[in-house]
This record gives C-alpha cells, sequence and structure tokens, in this order.
C-alpha cells in the first residue's frame, strides 16, 4: 500500500479547489488537470456537506474513502449479480485509462 497522503489534509480543501469553477456556465467546459480535480472535489464537497465530513477536523482522504465506499454500494445495486467490487473495479481500470490520456498519455502507475 502506498503512503497517502491525502490524511493529513482537511476536507475543507475541497471547498477551496472547487471554488476554481465558479461562475462557469453548466456544462463546464474542461480544459486543464486543474478544471478536473475541480470538478471532483465540488462533487465530494457536496457529498462532505451532505454527510457531515465538511469539517478541519476530517481529511481529504476520510471523504474520498466515504465516497468510494458508497460508490462500491451502488454498484452493487446496479450491477445484476450484486458484484459491487467487480463492477467498481471495472470502472477504476477505465477511469485510470482516462486519467492517462488526460496527463497527456505520462500518467504515473497508481495501482
Amino acid at each position: 500500500m502506498k503512503n497517502n497522503t491525502l490524511n493529513g489534509i482537511p476536507a475543507t480543501v475541497l471547498e477551496t479547489m472547487a471554488e476554481h469553477l465558479s461562475g462557469q456556465p453548466e456544462p463546464v467546459k474542461i480544459r486543464s488537470v486543474e478544471d478536473h480535480a475541480a470538478l471532483a472535489a465540488q462533487a465530494l464537497w457536496a457529498f462532505a456537506c451532505k454527510t457531515g465530513l465538511n469539517r478541519e477536523s476530517e481529511s481529504v482522504e476520510t471523504v474520498v474513502t466515504d465516497f468510494l465506499a458508497n460508490l462500491l454500494h451502488l454498484c452493487e445495486q446496479c450491477d445484476p449479480d450484486g458484484d459491487g467490487a467487480g463492477c467498481l473495479n471495472g470502472l477504476l481500470e477505465t477511469a485510470m485509462m482516462h486519467y492517462e490520456q488526460e496527463c497527456g498519455g505520462n500518467g504515473e502507475e497508481l495501482i
């Protein structure tokens, strides 16, 4: 398992990152990796607000981990075989390909 520095970053940073997109008309035009990150931060901040994780004492790692756990539940509910983990793993593989393309094909090995 890799060292996760997200544990030291307060969840409230997500709100600041999401502000990068404020004032842009929808649908948002994604022009940079910062825009991609801000869009994810916006979604995670909404999740943090709904679940009470929107405070300095919570970390970005906690928000992302809880969100991923909820995605597992969603995948389990939507997958005909109830294989939430298998479904999410397949989605993560596709997401890794998208990430590498968005980074110009020079994505770091994350998994």
